[in-house]
């Protein structure tokens, strides 16, 4: 069999980021807690209003704006465990660096150059890459890029976009990002001297579009909300400010040297709206590091179009060693599946996820009553919740739910504070999960409390009496 270069290329851009995807494991930290969700609202059929998860917010106003890519997880996990949900995230992966790949072919690149684009925007992407509902988002926006590279060819495809954005509307809150993206179709049509009345009537739409979800235009009070809230920018580091101090920040800041530097090169080339969309990209990826997914996709569309083939591409006759190339990389997505791995009782499959201790959550299902007030750290709150919804928890991944104090109060116990054990007290906590010979469980060892369980990831402790 032989295959051509062309081809070889286009399926690197969607084979090299599945694989990677399943290679990878999946952090639990924004994925358990959202998977418990779906199968509330599936069970229920009613989306939460309200916490019930952790005591400290217990009650609280929660817009559970992910509703829709909740679902999605609760149903995945229930047809096929973790195991299946690895092999969504790889699809989803490979579905978004494809519709970037095609994005890039609709603005004029030639296969190779569009495959390479496709590939350097997962490398910057693949820190954004867990699966949880961004994922799904990231997904969509990539398909809107497809979309809008490719309007003139196909017009009438355009009128897709809003539906796409009513379901981005209720999956994820970057969908305050599509009316930007259908506003820049607009823009460069008006600029260019093309009829820019679909494209218009298209933005009108899209926008109307991002209302449609149960929350209305909540979603733009609660996208804005999460993005300037001060309690999680000091949280959560992806939620802060991009440092060129970081591999992902450093890679974003080259990235945006190295396109300044294209353009510069191909003046010219593009007109004014694109340099407003680079712009665009440019400040999201700057205020938050969690804003850096978006960067890569949208630049790969803008450069496709510097980066036009001025004569007729040479094409390669097709050879057997392409092929072999292709058969040994799906091989290699055959192997990396999760079902060829160790069984694990509560992760499905040994290394298939992080931030899940499970030895340390069957040890407390065994111990904990209905309302018992559990401590974890929060990086392993969202595990305990689904792995043990019976117990309730001081915080998990929802940061923008807790006061202030409640945070300085998770501060002090989480580091070991010499006013731990009072604290614990004050919050009528009695099990305390914590890492080994950390200082919290060294403070509580030392205060008298009990230790029932420990393995390598952790301890459980519980007060004695």
């Amino acid at each position: 069999m032989r295959l051509g270069l062309d081809r070889l290329w286009l399926f690197l851009a969607l084979a090299l980021p599945a694989l990677a995807s399943l290679i990878v494991a999946m952090p639990a930290v924004d994925l358990a807690w959202q998977v418990r969700a779906g199968e509330q609202i599936s069970t229920t059929g009613a989306i939460p209003a309200a916490d019930t998860f952790t005591f400290t917010a217990y009650g609280a106003a929660w817009v559970d704006q992910q509703w829709l890519a909740q679902v999605v997880l609760a149903l995945g996990h229930r047809l096929g465990g973790w195991e299946l949900l690895a092999v969504l995230r790889a699809g989803l992966v490979a579905t978004t660096f494809g519709l970037v790949t095609a994005a890039a072919l609709a603005r004029g690149a030639a296969p190779r150059t569009a495959a390479i684009l496709a590939l350097a925007a997962f490398v910057l992407a693949a820190p954004a890459l867990a699966l949880r509902p961004q994922l799904f988002g990231i997904a969509l926006f990539a398909a809107l890029l497809w979309l809008v590279a490719g309007r003139r060819r196909r017009p009438r495809a355009l009128w897709l976009a809003p539906l796409l954005v009513v379901a981005w509307a209720n999956v994820h809150g970057s969908v305050v990002l599509a009316p930007v993206l259908l506003g820049y179709a607009w823009l460069e049509d008006l600029a260019e001297g093309a009829d820019h009345r679909r494209s218009l009537g298209v933005l009108v739409a899209g926008t109307i579009a991002t209302l449609v979800n149960p929350f209305g235009p909540g979603v733009w009070a609660y996208a804005i909300g999460v993005g300037t809230d001060p309690a999680i920018t000091e949280q959560v580091a992806e939620w802060q400010r991009t440092s060129p101090f970081t591999v992902p920040g450093l890679l974003f800041y080259l990235s945006a040297v190295a396109v300044l530097a294209l353009l510069a090169v191909r003046r010219g080339r593009l007109a004014w709206p694109a340099y407003v969309w680079l712009a665009a990209l440019f400040a999201v990826g700057v205020w938050t590091e969690r804003g850096l997914a978006w960067w890569p996709l949208g630049v790969a569309m803008v450069v496709a179009g510097v980066l036009v083939p001025t004569m007729p591409a040479h094409r390669p006759r097709p050879n057997v060693l392409n092929a072999l190339t292709v058969a040994v990389i799906g091989l290699a997505l055959g192997l990396a599946l999760p079902w060829w791995r160790p069984a694990d009782p509560l992760a499905g499959r040994e290394g298939l996820l992080t931030y899940a201790p499970s030895g340390l959550a069957q040890a407390l299902r065994e111990r904990v009553q209905p309302g018992d007030r559990v401590f974890v750290p929060q990086t392993w709150g969202s595990w305990f919740e689904w792995a043990v919804p019976d117990a309730r928890y001081f915080v998990d991944s929802r940061i923008e739910l807790f006061p202030p104090a409640v945070w300085r109060d998770y501060g002090v116990i989480a580091a070991g504070g010499a006013t731990t054990p009072t604290l614990l007290e004050v919050h009528d906590l009695r099990t305390v999960v914590a890492e080994p010979g950390g200082a919290l469980a060294l403070r509580l060892l030392g205060a008298g409390w009990t230790l029932v369980y420990q393995d390598a990831e952790g301890v459980l402790l519980e007060v004695p009496g």
